[in-house]
């Protein structure tokens, strides 16, 4: 009998643990903590390079799936993107687009 196994099933842990680490820094700093793992995605961190981006907008506080949905719409990325693949316009369109999506809802409320 055949199963099928999830991607993560052939993730090493010691690799899905740097991986949390920087979901974590998103989920602490927001915004700001995006930016900077965007940055190091695109330069010298292959794990933050590893991540996809929509996991990257749902740690940040407050996002959810739908706000994930919209925002890689609107920034022209792919669902299954990953950090290290987005362009420097797709970088900064992201950022600015989650930083003014929070700015919004702090407004409303």
């Amino acid at each position: 009998m055949t199963g099928f196994r999830s991607r993560h099933d052939q993730v090493p842990p010691e690799t899905s643990h740097r991986r949390a680490l920087v979901l974590s820094e998103v989920a602490t700093d927001g915004t700001a903590g995006l930016s900077r793992v965007l940055r190091r995605a695109a330069s010298i961190d292959g794990d933050a390079a590893d991540v996809r981006v929509s996991a990257l907008i749902r740690a940040v506080p407050g996002m959810g799936v739908l706000d994930s949905h919209e925002l890689l719409i609107r920034a022209h990325i792919r669902e299954t993107g990953l950090a290290g693949d987005l362009t420097p316009g797709q970088r900064v369109a992201l950022v600015e687009l989650v930083d003014r999506t929070q700015r919004l809802r702090g407004a409303i409320s």
